[in-house]
């Protein structure tokens, strides 16, 4: 085969924030080459004599709230022509690419479509300079972190939308007069709508951008709850508070996105830690607001709606203010010309959106029941959150029956959880800053996933330390201050293991797949979340505080060993994945 006619074929992968390596291994085959670098795989063709790989992609679509980086799917011909860039489609779905000189007046097709090798030029423009303000990497320090609390503010106000309605439920059962099963159902409800949220708003971000799904989200949140604290009817309010936290949740879907839009690899972990930290104090500071609202007005229940949505309002207007983020929908309106803060109109997109939303919905399930890795942690996360849902129920029965408490006090014996929780991140970032850098010291590169595990094995210690201690301490001969301390080794263990797992499988899915992963544990985290506390006082009128304590403390010590499996025996496991883990 004469080099004319001849075809190589190059196999290019770019790094998880879409940058290119320096340096590349080319392997030669009988039909061409091949360029191997981290991460995502893209198929390249040229054609002639030309063997240069092409430039890197330039609209991608975002990394962290995405389980597939594909420009095919992502910049779809009704966006290139509404961008004024002339499209074909390959032959074949396969990610191909078709490099000629320019000096040919040919084009560049990638992933099937045709691009001018001077408007690519245009379209990237420099986005890793320093000097280009438009990459939120470069946004002044104060714009960073702005963008990284407000995240942070909506888990909190979506999460303190759970517990802040615990203090109300027997004020639901005497004004609706029904039972406390039917009473903690809007709980249930309002916890389960966390997991069908961001399945909708994951696709909706990644043709549209992060920006517009926290506008969306937050006022449909408030519009819902303000339904929920005007209702009269309890099943009005199961439903209304189902939609509340289904509409609200966009925050969960891309809030990690925006983290990872805003800061550079160095940084990232410090910033997640507050978004992580935030949604979790939620449920320890909600039944003491809620108790305190609730008692102050007359015990109307009707003011826990009310005090979320006079926190959550002030984050509404502040998200006015908020700039769009991801790379894909910066550089899609650069290169169109579209006024910022409007959306163009996509001939296709809702096509590509249910292509999307199938993906979002089948492949966390896929993995949930398919991947032992997932599969595993994803009930380990699941169970330990909702031991934390179930302490709802639990800390309302023990405190009362036992102490004698009344709705503030009971409030109070929550911080027991929250005390735990710092000393969760705290431990986080000391094995970080120790453990794991003296591993990246020693492999002189990025180290083996199963070391962010550290705190996820300590946590395996702590979870049933508190779990027994709450079971067996509460007495009229021992002290109240001796339970509440309970949930100190409790909640270190709780986001522990959450905060450990979660940087485990990000590390090992990698860009294309760990937002299918992460699903999946949210999944099966809210919807364990949800049903725990429906049967947690029956179980503990029926078995006794004690042995229903020690139920859960007994199922924690069989899970134990879990994260200290993986830490040994992680490498094998990800070799039999049927997932791509081979860059982890």
């Amino acid at each position: 085969m004469d080099n004319s006619s001849r075809s190589k074929n190059f196999e290019i992968m770019h790094d998880d924030l879409g940058t290119w390596l320096e340096k590349y291994q080319a392997v030669d085959k009988n039909e061409g080459e091949q360029y191997h670098l981290p991460q995502r795989q893209y198929s390249i063709m040229t054609m002639g004599n030309h063997t240069k790989p092409p430039p890197p992609p330039t609209v991608l679509s975002s990394y962290a709230d995405t389980d597939s980086i594909d420009c095919a799917e992502y910049t779809n011909e009704s966006m290139m022509s509404d961008a004024g860039i002339s499209t074909t489609r390959s032959p074949s779905r396969a990610s191909s690419y078709k490099y000629i000189d320019d000096n040919d007046g040919s084009s560049c097709i990638i992933h099937g479509l045709t691009y001018t090798p001077s408007r690519l030029s245009s379209i990237n423009n420099d986005w890793d300079s320093p000097s280009n303000l438009e990459n939120p990497h470069n946004w002044p320090l104060w714009k960073k972190i702005f963008h990284t609390a407000l995240p942070a503010l909506y888990g909190f106000v979506l999460t303190i939308g759970t517990s802040a309605y615990v203090p109300a439920i027997p004020f639901i059962m005497f004004h609706f007069n029904v039972s406390r099963q039917i009473a903690l159902l809007p709980l249930a409800l309002y916890t389960f709508g966390f997991t069908t949220g961001p399945l909708i708003y994951a696709p909706l971000s990644e043709l549209y951008g992060r920006r517009i799904v926290y506008w969306l989200s937050m006022p449909l949140f408030l519009l819902f709850t303000a339904i929920c604290g005007a209702s009269n009817s309890v099943y009005v309010l199961m439903i209304m508070r189902f939609f509340a936290s289904f509409t609200g949740s966009g925050a969960l879907a891309v809030g990690a996105g925006t983290i990872l839009d805003i800061w550079d690899r160095d940084a990232q972990s410090k910033a997640a830690i507050s978004y992580i930290m935030a949604p979790f104090l939620g449920p320890c500071l909600g039944p003491l607001i809620g108790a305190y609202v609730i008692t102050e007005n007359n015990f109307d229940w009707r003011w826990s709606m009310w005090i979320v949505m006079l926190i959550g309002s002030p984050v509404a207007i502040m998200s006015i203010f908020m700039q769009e983020t991801s790379k894909s929908q910066i550089m899609y309106k650069k290169a169109s010309g579209t006024v910022e803060g409007k959306i163009p109109h996509k001939r296709g997109d809702t096509r590509l959106f249910i292509r999307k939303l199938r993906q979002a919905l089948s492949r966390p399930f896929h993995m949930m029941f398919f991947e032992p890795l997932v599969a595993l942690l994803s009930i380990y996360t699941g169970f330990a959150f909702a031991m934390l849902f179930s302490f709802f129920a639990s800390y309302n029965f023990v405190f009362l029956v036992v102490y004698h408490f009344n709705q503030k006090q009971i409030g109070f014996t929550f911080l027991g959880i929250l005390v735990g929780f710092i000393f969760a991140v705290a431990s986080f970032s000391l094995f970080d800053n120790t453990l794991y850098r003296r591993e990246c010291a020693r492999v002189r590169g990025v180290p083996a996933p199963e070391h962010r595990l550290y705190t996820a094995m300590l946590g395996s210690i702590m979870l049933p330390i508190g779990l027994f201690w709450f079971a067996w301490t509460p007495r009229i001969t021992v002290h109240w201050i001796v339970p509440v301390l309970a949930g100190v080794p409790f909640g270190w263990g709780t986001l522990g293991i959450f905060i450990s797992s979660t940087a485990y499988l990000v590390e090992v899915y990698q860009v294309t797949n760990s937002a299918s992963a992460i699903a999946a544990n949210g999944i099966l985290r809210y919807t364990l979340g949800a049903a725990f506390p429906l049967f947690t006082i029956q179980l503990y009128t029926t078995l006794g505080i004690h042995w229903a304590g020690s139920i859960f403390a007994f199922l924690s010590l069989f899970l134990t060993p879990v994260p200290w499996i993986f830490f040994w025996k992680g490498k094998l496991l990800r070799a039999k994945s049927s997932y791509d883990t081979s860059l982890a």
